[in-house]
């Protein structure tokens, strides 16, 4: 479920994104106006955002499930299956929470040119509001479950590496554990590309 979750949320994204990069591209303004278009325009700014923030909130949930069923796996599992509803909703909230702002910020200007869909933060939040945001959001959202998850899946690493086997079953008990380490690799790579992706997107117009 949460793989879905997450994957869901990185197919938002493009739905959300390239449609208004492609009319920019070919138009070079924004072609609804009224109340419509401001709804839009809002919406065009949260919803990115909010997907990109639920991708790397699934990501850290489903690190700490593999972490526990590998490093510890006679304890109970960190996420059950009667609790995974619970975090999805929960990854969905937080990041409505986090990049509400944007719904405030995000206005339809008009233009010599035609309307632009523009994040204008000095006149809601004052000359410094987008910096300020930008840096808590990359420090707790970026920064750190990044650091969180190297560490995590080199201790995964690490203890799928250590395990011994009987010699009896040497052979289907190694090709299990290098499917294992292939997988953990695998998922250790998403990190870099998600939290690349995430970075590269982070939000840095005022």
């Amino acid at each position: 479920m949460l793989i879905a979750n997450m994957a869901i949320s990185d197919l938002l994204f493009p739905i959300i994104l390239f449609p208004v990069r492609l009319v920019d591209l070919q138009v070079g303004s924004w072609l609804i106006g009224g109340n419509l278009g401001q709804a839009l325009c809002k919406l065009h700014f949260f919803g990115t955002y909010i997907s990109s923030l639920v991708s790397v909130e699934s990501l850290v949930l489903i690190t700490e499930d593999r972490f526990g069923a590998i490093v510890v796996p006679l304890h109970s599992p960190l996420i059950t299956s009667k609790q995974c509803p619970f975090f999805i909703v929960a990854t969905w909230i937080i990041a409505m929470a986090v990049h509400s702002p944007y719904l405030a910020v995000s206005k339809l200007v008009e233009y010599p040119g035609g309307m632009r869909c523009t994040s204008q933060w000095r006149g809601t939040f004052g000359a410094n509001g987008n910096r300020n945001f930008v840096l808590v959001v990359a420090i707790v959202f970026f920064y750190t479950p990044f650091v969180l998850l190297a560490i995590l899946y080199s201790v995964i690493l690490i203890k799928l590496k250590r395990q011994a086997h009987p010699g009896e079953a040497s052979a289907n008990a190694e090709e299990q554990r290098t499917r294992r380490i292939r997988n953990v690799l695998k998922m250790a790579i998403a990190i870099n590309v998600v939290f690349s992706f995430a970075g590269y997107h982070c939000p840095v117009r005022g």
